[in-house]
């Protein structure tokens, strides 16, 4: 049973009001930032960067795992933008004492809800890339960036009509701490397929990589339960019955997917293992 009795969640004391008076220019926002991954995509990566870092370890990949590629460095970037600039938004908003009106610096002209704002644009276009960019990709993936993009833009839809929501802003936060440990957990797993191209050959390493990339998986998984349960828990009392019973599914499936990310990389582990021993006889 949740105990509500007894809050000491930070988030519960929030008021509900606007995100970020930019929440109404979301989809410029989208669009800037999906202007500005292509440009580096093409323009940096695909026809400078990659080719001098790598040489015929990238141009001779197959178109798929060409792509597979360039993606992981997108996705891998991105992910580093928005750990650097959204941590303070986050760890201020759901833990600290910060609320979106608090100012980000010195200055009182950005708020933290505004670059919560902004950094939730870009994870919605950073899941959009690789939906269209890859050639193959996992059901499960898509399934997870899809209720990840839906889920981060009903989020920022709800702020707009907070008014009408008693829950938006609970429901904004709740979805940046989802949208943090996403971040987190799946920055690994991309490191560790950049290095699987880069250094195919070298089973011992890739072995121990896989090894800590699966159990990085896990427990990031655990720690996010926890954090997230805890926080709906604070708030139960505050959210409505579709948020009481959807909020559990959509995390389980979440979960679900990021485990399956963890059997994945086990399952490489083993393969590398395999060709490790069989490489010494």
């Amino acid at each position: 049973m949740l105990d509500v009795r007894h809050d000491h969640s930070h988030v519960a004391t929030l008021s509900n009001e606007s995100i970020s008076p930019l929440a109404p220019f979301s989809a410029l926002i989208i669009t800037i930032s999906a202007v500005i991954i292509f440009l580096i995509r093409l323009y940096v990566l695909e026809s400078w960067l990659l080719p001098r870092l790598y040489g015929s370890k990238y141009t001779d990949l197959s178109d798929t795992n060409r792509r597979s590629f360039v993606n992981h460095h997108v996705a891998g970037g991105t992910k580093l933008v928005l750990l650097f600039s959204g941590a303070y938004p986050f760890i201020s908003m759901a833990f600290g004492h910060g609320t979106p009106h608090s100012p980000f610096g010195p200055s009182h002209l950005t708020t933290l809800g505004d670059v919560a704002m902004v950094c939730s644009q870009i994870f919605t276009v950073m899941y959009i890339f690789e939906l269209f960019y890859r050639t193959a990709i996992s059901p499960i993936s898509a399934a997870h960036h899809i209720g990840a993009i839906v889920i981060a833009q009903t989020a920022v839809a709800l702020t707009l009509g907070y008014a009408h929501d008693r829950d938006a802003t609970d429901e904004f936060i709740l979805c940046l701490v989802w949208g943090a440990f996403d971040v987190v957990a799946e920055f690994y797993p991309h490191v560790a397929m950049i290095i699987y191209r880069v250094r195919h050959d070298d089973h011992l390493l890739l072995e121990r990589i896989f090894k800590v990339t699966c159990g990085l998986e896990v427990a990031g998984t655990v720690i996010e339960t926890a954090v997230v349960m805890w926080l709906f828990g604070s708030l139960w009392s505050k959210w409505r019955l579709a948020f009481k019973v959807v909020t559990p599914v959509l995390h389980v499936l979440f979960s679900l997917a990021q485990i399956w990310g963890a059997v994945i990389f086990n399952r490489l582990r083993l393969r590398e293992k395999e060709k490790r021993k069989s490489a010494l006889v």
